[in-house]
């Protein structure tokens, strides 16, 4: 039995069997299993419709009773580990085929006038032993796969939000020292808005929040920037999505922070951030705008910006696959950065009004 995997649940290592796509993969495969064995036994001049038939209706009771029990096992074990797992869903296979298997030979031998004796159900047990090992063996290197691309998306989760660490710290900690003496208060709730932002880009990676969360944590990054470039930076929110929406954390306070450094900051009287955030057909869909300086951005700040969004767009790939659209353009002195994801609500929460939100 495997040592080196940690405890695991039910649902881990065994597939959902209750779904019909996969009832019918099991009823197609016992079928073909059922044709092996007819040919191997009879040869394929001599193939025998009955002797297909008794097996076939036996084998199927097998398999789908089975399937059954490990459907109701899946949802109710809880947490084993991987070796009680496997011996679990093995003894559950042989019990089923005894049962079975007593039941079909006593129905054999009284209305066919057969004669199978207990040699035919020990034959029975040891195929079914060695047919149900390799069936969970396959699940345990399914199992393996899944744990290993799992590990793997994580740590490339873990190395993108590593990046994802605000360059407006220097310049925080010197606001904040500045206000010290001039205002404590401020600078009292500068320090608190600062350590949630890296108490956020510390968690771990690839975890979703909710759109209230991550708008609470872009507009304590924004009341720092605030005290940095005054009246300079403005923020114009369009907020229709239910703030329950789902939306992985740190998605929306890097690209405030891209729009800021890159469209803000270079201009002497500032301007405005626009973001407008929609849900439409199981769908969220984020805009950012901002302003372009008229003075030309370095070849450096390009790279920078063109870095900030590829490492965005690689987290929401590596979550959403590549049904995630992201796009930028230039329209009218303005920089737009649109995400397009999918996200369905749950049903008690299709009907929920839209949130509008300006500042």
């Amino acid at each position: 039995m495997p040592q080196s995997l940690p405890a695991v649940s039910a649902s881990d290592l065994i597939p959902d069997l209750c779904q019909v796509r996969a009832v019918m993969w099991l009823i197609l495969f016992s079928e073909a299993l059922v044709v092996v064995l007819i040919l191997l036994s009879n040869g394929g001049l001599n193939f025998s419709w009955e002797g297909f038939g008794t097996l076939s209706f036996y084998v199927q009771w097998v398999v789908l009773l089975s399937a059954a029990c490990l459907c109701r096992v899946r949802l109710h074990v809880g947490l084993l580990n991987l070796n009680q797992l496997l011996l679990l869903s093995l003894c559950i296979i042989l019990m089923v085929n005894f049962l079975v298997s007593l039941l079909a030979m006593w129905g054999l031998n009284y209305f066919l006038f057969s004669d199978y004796g207990w040699d035919w159900l020990i034959r029975n047990q040891f195929i079914a032993a060695i047919l149900a090992s390799l069936l969970l063996h396959y699940f345990y290197v399914q199992l393996q796969n899944r744990l290993r691309a799992r590990s793997e998306v994580q740590a490339r989760l873990q190395a993108l939000q590593s990046r994802i660490r605000p360059h407006f710290l220097f310049n925080s900690m010197n606001i904040i020292a500045s206000l010290i003496h001039v205002d404590p208060d401020k600078a009292e709730r500068a320090v608190e808005d600062l350590s949630e932002l890296f108490r956020a880009s510390l968690k771990e990676a690839g975890v979703e929040v909710t759109l209230q969360q991550e708008l609470e944590l872009c507009e304590k990054y924004i009341h720092i920037e605030t005290l940095r470039l005054n009246e300079r930076l403005q923020v114009k929110w369009k907020i229709e999505a239910p703030l329950d929406v789902k939306i992985p954390m740190l998605t929306l306070q890097p690209l405030i922070e891209n729009a800021i450094y890159h469209g803000i900051q270079p201009c002497l009287t500032g301007g405005i951030i626009e973001v407008a955030i929609s849900h439409l057909f199981n769908r969220v869909n984020i805009m950012v705008s901002n302003p372009i300086p008229k003075q030309a951005l370095s070849e450096r700040n390009e790279k920078g910006n063109q870095m900030a969004l590829e490492n965005i767009r690689h987290r929401l790939n590596v979550l959403y696959g590549e049904d995630v659209k992201m796009d930028t353009r230039v329209k009218e002195q303005q920089f737009i950065m649109q995400i397009n994801y999918p996200y369905a609500l749950p049903n008690n929460n299709k009907g929920q009004d839209a949130v509008g939100k300006s500042t």
